[in-house]
């Protein structure tokens, strides 16, 4: 199959590339603050740091750790990770923090390509990340298992 591809003359003048500029660094994400965090923004900004200083070999224990937590046998019902998480989010979504879901969803997905790179789509960590700082999000909100449950992986390795 043959694909005809064409190409676009920018105008001479230059207006449409310093609009489109314009219009681009608009698109780029601004820095997350702890007040986009809801309450607990100061904890969530510091692990999304310490996260951000994740070595290769703490990587490699948190997605051993993390892939044994999710494991769907666990002995109590309802204390799988999915489980937590979906808690965790219907809590945080009630509660009005919806935006700082996303904000932290923004933060963990560019530190998560960062640290991994391209292999990301292949790796726990970002789950492992996620849940954690919506279990520190959240805190507030759940239950101190729910709390255990996602932020144990992190615990475990990181002895934070």
């Amino acid at each position: 199959m043959r694909i005809k591809v064409r190409t676009i003359e920018p105008r001479v003048d230059g207006a449409e590339l310093e609009e489109l500029g314009e219009r681009s660094s608009a698109a780029r994400p601004r820095p997350v603050t702890a007040a986009d965090l809801g309450p607990n923004g100061e904890s969530v900004l510091d692990f999304l740091q310490r996260a951000a200083r994740i070595t290769p070999a703490e990587r490699r224990s948190l997605e051993k750790a993390t892939a044994w937590r999710w494991w769907m046998m666990t002995p109590l019902p309802g204390a799988t990770m999915a489980a937590a998480r979906a808690h965790a989010l219907v809590v945080g979504r009630a509660d009005g923090r919806s935006d700082a879901i996303v904000a932290l969803q923004v933060a963990v997905a560019a530190i998560v390509t960062s640290v991994v790179g391209a292999k990301a789509g292949r790796s726990r960590l970002p789950a492992c990340i996620s849940n954690a700082g919506l279990a520190l999000l959240v805190r507030d909100l759940i239950e101190p298992e729910v709390f255990e449950t996602l932020m144990g992986p992190w615990r475990e390795v990181m002895r934070d």
